[in-house]
């Protein structure tokens, strides 16, 4: 099994980490070579550190903003959000094949008028 290849930022010009920490003091940021990523690990995690990869290419406010709505603090707020998005996106998916269906039975009508 290969390592990742990686080492810990221990500071930013945007003040990046010092505002993590300010969340968590735990919290400390590795950047990955092998991924070419920004993960956000945590000192008192029981066993491995990682906590999340960021979803961004650079290390900037979005990454402060995601660290604070991934908390375990906010699971249920996540869970609720995810329902939500997951019922809406359920509800297109029906609207979308409901459409098809009528374009299909109207083009089905239109043939059986013409007689073909």
């Amino acid at each position: 099994m290969r390592m990742n290849r990686s080492f810990e930022i221990e500071s930013d010009c945007l003040d990046i980490i010092v505002r993590l920490k300010a969340i968590d003091e735990g919290y400390f940021v590795k950047y990955n070579l092998d991924t070419k990523s920004f993960e956000l690990h945590h000192r008192e995690q029981f066993g491995d550190t990682f906590c999340l990869t960021f979803p961004y290419s650079a290390l900037d406010e979005r990454c402060v903003d995601y660290a604070r709505q991934t908390r375990v603090s906010n699971s249920d707020k996540l869970l609720a959000e995810v329902e939500k998005d997951n019922a809406r996106l359920e509800k297109h998916y029906i609207k979308e094949k409901l459409n098809d269906l009528e374009e299909k039975i109207y083009d089905s009508q239109r043939y059986i008028k013409a007689g073909l």
